[in-house]
């Protein structure tokens, strides 16, 4: 009795020749044999092809709505047969899709390969970067929860502190406020153009790298040792792969992704943090304030990709061995440590400028309604006509200013029937203080 499996193969190979196509690919001999090292491109493609199949999942439940997104995400979440699981590997995939293209990149960097004739690979790999984190930024607002709806209202304001960046902020937004518009236009990058577009530039950086070939390893003893991609570098593949993929059921089961209270845009204390690949961002936004809250935001991140593209242009020091380029390991070991200790200072620290923390903006909204303030003052044209709209307050005045004006209306607003608020204890002005200094 013929084995059914081995008809197929046959069915197949006599129409299409898989074998004479793949044969090439399979036994092309890598110069200095099999390594892991090698398996962090490969280990990207395996994640992307995760995010590919547990999204197509999560959509089959996924409202693109507002009124239901929520709902439905949590649906998902606690009713689903296995949706913990899915959306837990969706998330977490994400960060390690993160993880795996940084040290891809920082591989490549310290191995010399983007050096001639290796360019288009080294630009159309930070391409990829790019489109990794703009897929993590899209598909954060869609579970729209507060911590995704709010961290996406600081992230599309961050164009807002360049010149002329108003426009952007609306073309991302889809008007002047996150809401249905921006939910829709997220959604449609995140599952629509920027799949399209990975998997497009991913064929173009592997189409390449069978032209020019891996790097071979700087020490000329073991280039000469050769392995074929299959199976010696495949196996070692399977195996990361394996590891990689328990490490997320792991975590999806161990620590579920996260899904806090529905979004509510009428809640202006909310403090938002990034998710930890952004944080370096989010520290950049203490030392950079003010007038040059865009030197953070917009420079310095665009500087640096700059220099990322036209790196190969520049750098001609042939020596591929990281002892003979001592400038360069010390530029990706600056940048290293860099990023490292900016994501660990925001993971351990508080709101960006070490602002007040969403406890103490609270207790200041509670004061205001306590005290009526309401009734005079309008919020996002909600309350009293009475007395100025607070609505940028925080934009407007110091918190010195503040704290005396609710000492003193007349003496530092001549004219002003507001009363006086001298008898509130220390911790309650500065709790009003901080509500008003929210209001941005």
């Amino acid at each position: 009795m013929m084995d059914p499996i081995a008809n197929l193969q046959s069915w197949f190979e006599e129409r299409l020749g898989l074998s004479r196509l793949m044969s090439p690919l399979m036994s092309k001999p890598l110069s200095g044999g099999a390594r892991y090292q090698f398996s962090l491109g490969s280990l990207n493609l395996f994640l992307f092809a995760n995010q590919v199949v547990t999204g197509i999942f999560l959509m089959i439940y996924y409202v693109n709505s507002p009124d239901h997104a929520y709902d439905a995400v949590k649906w998902i979440q606690y009713k689903a047969d296995f949706g913990y699981l899915v959306r837990g590997l969706h998330y977490w995939g994400a960060s390690a899709m993160v993880v795996s293209v940084l040290l891809h990149i920082i591989r490549v960097f310290i191995y010399g390969a983007y050096k001639k004739p290796r360019e288009i690979m080294w630009v159309s790999g930070t391409f990829l970067m790019l489109l990794v984190f703009g897929f993590a930024f899209t598909g954060y607002l869609l579970p729209w929860d507060q911590k995704s709806y709010w961290a996406t209202v600081v992230g599309t304001s961050i164009p807002g502190t360049m010149p002329g960046g108003d426009f952007l902020v609306r073309l991302a937004r889809g008007g002047t406020s996150v809401s249905n518009l921006t939910l829709t236009r997220f959604f449609s990058v995140h599952v629509e153009i920027l799949p399209w577009l990975l998997a497009a530039l991913a064929g173009i950086h592997l189409t390449v790298l069978q032209i020019v070939d891996h790097t071979p390893p700087w020490n000329p003893e073991k280039a000469k040792v050769e392995a074929p991609f299959y199976p010696d570098q495949a196996f070692k593949d399977m195996v990361l792969f394996l590891l990689v993929f328990v490490a997320l059921i792991a975590l999806a089961n161990l620590s579920p992704a996260p899904l806090g209270s529905v979004a509510d845009p009428t809640v202006k204390t909310y403090v938002p943090r990034p998710e930890w690949y952004f944080f370096f961002l989010y520290q950049l936004l203490k030392y950079f304030q003010g007038h040059y809250e865009f030197v953070g935001t917009v420079i310095l991140p665009n500087l640096f990709i700059v220099v990322m593209l036209l790196l190969p242009f520049y750098d001609r020091n042939p020596a591929l061995a990281p002892k003979k380029r001592p400038i360069a390991m010390a530029c990706i070991g600056a940048l290293i440590i860099g990023y490292i200790a900016l994501t660990t200072m925001a993971a351990v620290s508080g709101s960006p400028g070490g602002g007040p923390s969403t406890v103490s903006i609270s207790k200041g909204k509670l004061l205001f309604a306590q005290l009526h303030c309401d009734s005079c003052h309008s919020i996002n044209g909600v309350g009293g006509q009475v007395g100025p709209p607070l609505d940028k307050e925080a934009d407007k005045r110091t918190r010195e200013w503040l704290i005396a004006h609710f000492k003193d209306p007349q003496k530092m607003s001549p004219g002003s029937i507001m009363p006086k608020f001298n008898y509130l204890t220390k911790g309650q002005m500065d709790e009003l203080t901080d509500y008003m200094q929210s209001l941005k």
